[in-house]
């Protein structure tokens, strides 16, 4: 028995030795880690960092491109973006272009995952000539929120193929009751 307590506490301690130097190996982590020169205070984990969804869209021979001013944000911030246009085809071109800011609670509350809503969007129609650029400077007016997640995203043209295609369901539908409607 006498040695079976001594083989115990020997494995024990042997265990803390090497939990103790694997921590010391492994390094700090979380809050307290420093990644590159910035460290982790509560000064820098208060600011935001918004993702872009959509930083490049690439549609009808045209680039466009969505920056935010900053990289990241301090609560009450209003971001402003910029969104440059460029018309790599031979003929005049007229984009509508949608920019939205959504943000969702950084916690959810229960099961579901916290779920995002637009906060700020807005509508910009560009025409641009043949081989032509042009930028637009987009206030948001919108506040960066604390304990919030923030995004931005920006689409172009190419979602009308899906309006065009609920259009088409909506005229057969009309067009289906107006034939019941006339027997």
């Amino acid at each position: 028995m006498n040695n079976l307590g001594k083989n115990t506490l020997s494995m024990l301690g042997i265990a803390a030795i090497a939990m103790v130097a694997t921590l010391a190996f492994i390094g700090p982590k979380g809050a307290d880690a420093e990644d590159g020169d910035t460290p982790k205070t509560a000064e820098v984990l208060k600011k935001v960092t918004p993702t872009i969804s959509m930083p490049k869209l690439e549609e009808d021979h045209c680039v466009i491109t969505l920056k935010a001013d900053k990289e990241s944000y301090d609560i009450g911030d209003k971001p402003v973006l910029t969104v440059e246009v460029k018309n790599n085809g031979e003929e005049a071109v007229e984009k509508s272009i949608v920019v939205s800011m959504t943000s969702r609670d950084m916690f959810s509350g229960g099961r579901m995952p916290a779920v995002s809503r637009v906060v700020w969007t807005k509508t910009e129609v560009v025409s641009l000539a043949a081989g032509e650029s042009k930028t637009l400077t987009l206030e948001t007016g919108t506040e960066i929120q604390d304990m919030k997640v923030t995004s931005f995203s920006m689409s172009g043209d190419g979602d009308e193929v899906v309006k065009d295609a609920n259009l088409e369901k909506i005229r057969k539908a009309i067009e289906e009751v107006e034939r019941k409607n006339q027997n």
